[in-house]
């Protein structure tokens, strides 16, 4: 070392230096890029957040329409009417437009006004909604939105101008668009609001963040402490301390660093698509903050060194500068309430009478087996290092003999090493069963949008009037029509049309009313009195001129009928915003909304167990090879390195293997109550998020065993025998 250079450059190459010597420095070294790289992707989603919903309400102001305020004397210049349509199962928004003076304003991302009965769809709508016959739907595809002026490049929207034959009387008159606060059109309908991904980007992602990075920051703390207790004794201030500890984490701090940066640049390419979620955010929005994308991996580096230095506190040892291993003593008591708890989360809600109380009950009982489940781990190790070290005595198992007695004596590792796996199966799978959550009726819908499909469809003109003709000679061949009137007074219901069309449904041809009972043959009728009726009572009755404000067409039985056939005929003979679903297909399509919702939550869930997978290897390979000191002789006296395999195999494998299984085992036991009054979506439940956090345990679980074993066999390799 040259003595000419600044001391605080000697600090540093000392930091450095030690840093790599260090018997857990490429651990913590892999675990510090990993926590600056986490806490940049951290930060940069919150600044994708505010970029996207800034970006998407100064586009949505854009294109909300300035309507003309009664009595106010101004000239309307077109007609603008929103509506809803469904792809997929999936609701989006359909604007209706149609210009009253020849320098009306074209709607922002339009070129020119679409004709009579033509539509401009998005593009990534005209992409999803082809097989639905989607380009027809609205009558002939005049072209696509320019993508810059959506609210989102991956947004679902339509511009369609009626037909010259549709009423016009109920569209709202507007002078033109732009106004300076947005009106919520299109895509915000249906998204959450910024600060539901703001609180869940600081739970789901900032917290496991912190986590990961305090257990970087004191993976392999023992020496650190030791080096820090010497340099005090040496007279280093907290400035040489704060020095050498910046050195020792400055390298790795700055790979991961860079590679936040990497990922800024990527985002700033082009648009941004989130994986899982499908949303894309768009590139206008992205390179209007790429200042604060850019510069977030250095507010992350600055952060996480702060921390480094922040937990590294100064030693107060009289007695000396050695590392000293304690051991843990655990609760008498405490242990034996998680049985408790998991009994008041399991059995406790079904004891209550009101559901107000049963959520908390059930709250407090999974809180509580959470807190209390660590040491319940603690004595399972005792008792599981006292009986693995009693039968590797027997059968001459050196490694199992090794780990069971180390079990036994400092449960405390055991815990730290399982504890976290446990918990965030259950945390994972609480958040992942909540965010999947249906009502009964969502579930029992897509069960009955199975059983019937679309052999009945319903069209719903709120009002009973006469049904063109050309609307009929449109349908498809062999549908035929009855038509649903509700008595409100009576809370009963009637279908009403041709025998022919009774027949269909193997209905009587009465023409007084018939009540139909609650068994019936046709799976559509029992379908229709479940959802369509008020449920006193459903009756039938032949008339040759059926009224009632929602039409039934039927084909023959077990034969679908192509709704987007008679979506095509709809816009075109009954009106602009005339619904047109099966049975239950709309509670089908709120289900379906909640489980686009849900993605985001699985989202972070991933994020948040693959932060929390690397902050539990990170201390627990620190924790072995702490212990892997402690019995560097061994291989001595074993004569051969192969038995910290073995070791490594009880101490780390067999706890994290088991801690997945317990983990999973107490998920669905605590699932439980949920299920029994609720139901999870059987779109996106929880069973595929768990299955991957299994198997992403099982693959950290053979990481950390043979990483941990090739690190004890390469602190062997270097033992000397000295005075400990």
């Amino acid at each position: 070392m040259s003595t000419g250079a600044p001391l605080w450059r000697q600090l540093l190459r000392i930091g450095m230096v030690t840093g790599r010597a260090a018997s857990t420095g490429r651990i913590r070294a892999v675990a510090l890029v990993c926590a600056t790289f986490a806490a940049s992707l951290v930060l940069v989603t919150m600044t994708l957040i505010h970029a996207a919903y800034e970006g998407r309400d100064l586009r949505d102001a854009a294109r909300s329409p300035v309507q003309v305020a009664e009595n106010s004397g101004e000239r309307a210049r077109l007609l603008y009417k929103p509506a809803f349509d469904v792809v997929d199962n999936v609701q989006y928004q359909v604007v209706y437009i149609t210009p009253l003076t020849p320098d009306a304003p074209v709607p922002p991302g339009l070129s020119a006004w679409p004709g009579p009965g033509q539509a401009v769809l998005s593009p990534a709508l005209l992409a999803a909604g082809r097989g639905e016959g989607i380009d027809t739907r609205f009558g002939s595809l005049a072209g696509t939105i320019d993508p810059r002026r959506l609210a989102s490049p991956g947004e679902w929207f339509a511009y369609v101008r009626p037909f010259e034959s549709t009423d016009t009387s109920r569209m709202w008159p507007a002078t033109g668009f732009g106004t300076p606060k947005p009106l919520g059109i299109g895509e915000v309908m249906f998204s959450k609001p910024a600060y539901f991904l703001f609180a869940l980007t600081a739970f789901m992602g900032a917290l496991p963040v912190s986590a990961l990075i305090a257990a970087a920051a004191r993976a392999g703390s023992d020496a650190r402490d030791q080096r820090t207790a010497l340099l005090e004794a040496l007279g280093g201030g907290r400035r040489v301390r704060a020095v050498v500890n910046a050195g020792e984490a400055l390298l790795a701090v700055g790979a991961g660093a860079a590679l936040g940066f990497a990922a800024s640049c990527w985002i700033l390419v082009g648009d941004t698509r989130v994986p899982l979620t499908g949303y894309t955010v768009s590139e206008a929005d992205t390179h209007q903050w790429a200042w604060a994308l850019l510069t977030a991996p250095l507010l992350a580096a600055f952060l996480v060194l702060a921390c480094v230095l922040l937990l590294h506190p100064r030693q107060d040892r009289r007695d000396g500068v050695r590392p000293r291993l304690f051991r843990t003593r655990l609760p008498r008591w405490w242990p034996y309430l998680c049985p408790f708890m998991l009994f008041v989360a399991v059995q406790g809600p079904g004891l209550t009478s009101s559901s107000g109380t049963r959520l908390l009950v059930y709250v407090i009982g999974v809180g509580g087996t959470i807190l209390t489940l660590p040491s319940l781990i603690g004595l399972g190790a005792v008792a599981a290092g006292n009986g693995l070290a009693s039968l590797s005595h027997r059968r001459g198992w050196p490694g199992g003999l090794l780990a069971g007695r180390w079990a036994a004596a400092w449960p405390g590792a055991t815990v730290r090493l399982t504890a976290g796996v446990v918990i965030a199966f259950v945390l994972v799978g609480q958040t992942q069963l909540w965010a999947t959550l249906n009502t009964g009726p969502a579930v029992q819908a897509q069960h009955t949008v199975q059983r019937v499909g679309s052999s009945a469809v319903l069209v719903s003109l709120n009002q009973d009037k006469p049904v063109p003709r050309a609307f009929l000679e449109e349908l498809p061949d062999g549908v035929e029509m009855l038509r649903l009137s509700v008595d409100q007074a009576k809370s009963t219901a009637e279908l009403n049309g041709p025998c022919t069309a009774l027949k269909r449904l193997a209905l009587p041809c009465s023409a007084q009313p018939t009540e139909i009972g609650r068994t019936h043959p046709d799976a559509r009728v029992l379908a229709l009195a479940t959802w369509d009726t008020p449920g006193q009572g459903i009756y039938a009755r032949e008339s040759a001129e059926p009224q009632g404000p929602t039409l039934v067409l039927v084909g023959d039985k077990g034969r679908d009928l192509s709704l987007p056939a008679v979506k095509a005929a709809a816009n075109r003979h009954l009106g602009m915003t005339v619904p047109v679903e099966t049975i239950a297909g709309s509670w089908l399509t709120s289900a379906n909304m909640d489980d686009l919702n849900g993605r985001w939550v699985m989202l972070y869930g991933t994020f948040a167990v693959v932060v929390i997978i690397i902050s539990i290897m990170v201390t627990n390979l620190a924790e072995f090879l702490r212990f892997a000191r402690q019995v560097n002789a061994v291989s001595v006296l074993a004569g051969n390195r192969v038995i910290y395999l073995s070791t490594a195999f009880f101490t780390l494998l067999v706890p994290l293997a088991s801690a997945a299984l317990i983990g999973l085992f107490m998920h669905y036991w605590l699932a439980t109550p949920v299920q029994a009054v609720a139901y999870t979506s059987e779109h996106t439940g929880t069973g595929g998020m768990l299955q991957s956090a299994l198997a992403g345990a099982g693959v950290m679980a053979v990481t950390v065993w043979l990483w941990g074993a090739w690190g004890a066999a390469r602190l062997a390799r270097s033992w000397r025998p000295s005075a400990d």
